[in-house]
């Protein structure tokens, strides 16, 4: 019984000990829940983007200085940039192209002074895989961006055209609506919100119709142009916003319709090794037969 009393009383007096020792020498930290910590940092990590790296920044800003791109171009791929979220100017993003090709070009290099052929093939084969991702990650974030605000397009519409019935103040019925829009189409609405306060509603508007670039955003906007003008278009909203819920509802439909071919192709993996254990016991079993027979 004593024993056990003074090694609870050791336990206690070192848990204290440690206690005042990481507050002196730790500034009020310890080690404790450091592999937490780490844990933490590792997953934060692996979500960063490769081109946020330093060395990588710094080589691809070097390269935007040789880039050269047509005004039209330009102006189309920074369009596309500001909208996926991407804060890097158009020469940056094509010269992630060059970065990639200086980097092939010297393992083609140094796998042709070692002789490895195939080496060759496979970095060529790499290379090109990276550059059509590239491409493809700028593609899918803008339809990402575009379907979740075609989305939540009807609710908008229709929110706004039951603010507008006793309020014809555009402004206001954004600004209402901004506390219940999802990211993305609220991202969207702080832009319209402060070109609303600065240039004018019909400038924001027209603005806004380029930013969205769907022909619902062009008619919604329209509409609204007319209503800012003092023109009663709450029966053009209405319609509005029915075509967009349809729309919505279309497209739900569509993505459910897809879904069983997408399960279908997870059985793929599946039925390819049923397939493969049948030939296998297939040969073996024709191989048994022919050492029998001879």
């Amino acid at each position: 019984m004593m024993i056990a009393l003074y090694t609870l009383i050791c336990i206690i007096m070192s848990a204290g000990l440690w206690l005042i020792v990481s507050a002196r020498l730790f500034h009020d930290s310890s080690f404790s829940g450091a592999k937490s910590l780490g844990r933490f940092h590792k997953w934060q990590e692996n979500e960063k983007d490769i081109w946020n790296t330093p060395s990588l920044m710094r080589l691809t800003k070097w390269l935007s200085r040789f880039v050269f791109l047509e005004q039209s171009a330009e102006e189309k791929l920074t369009h596309q940039l500001d909208r996926a979220g991407l804060l890097i100017s158009a020469q940056e993003f094509t010269a992630r192209k060059y970065v990639i090709g200086l980097f092939a070009g010297i393992g083609i290099l140094i796998s042709a002074l070692l002789k490895f052929w195939l080496g060759i093939l496979l970095i060529g084969l790499f290379a090109l895989l990276l550059l059509m991702k590239e491409r493809e990650a700028l593609s899918t974030k803008l339809k990402e961006k575009d379907d979740a605000i075609a989305m939540e397009m009807s609710r908008f519409v229709r929110t706004i055209c039951r603010t507008l019935r006793s309020n014809r103040d555009v402004y206001a019925a954004m600004d209402s609506y901004r506390k219940v829009a999802g990211p993305e189409l609220g991202l969207e609405l702080d832009i319209l919100l402060a070109h609303m306060r600065t240039g004018g509603v019909p400038t924001a508007l027209q603005q806004f119709q380029k930013r969205i670039g769907t022909e619902e955003a062009f008619r919604l906007c329209s509409t609204l142009q007319e209503i800012d003008r003092g023109i009663d278009q709450t029966s053009t909203l209405d319609y509005l916003a029915d075509d967009m819920a349809r729309q919505a509802k279309y497209r739900i439909e569509k993505t459910l319709a897809l879904r069983p071919a997408k399960m279908r192709r997870t059985y793929l993996p599946a039925v390819g090794v049923c397939v493969i254990l049948i030939i296998y016991v297939l040969i073996v079993f024709v191989t048994n037969q022919l050492n029998n027979l001879f």
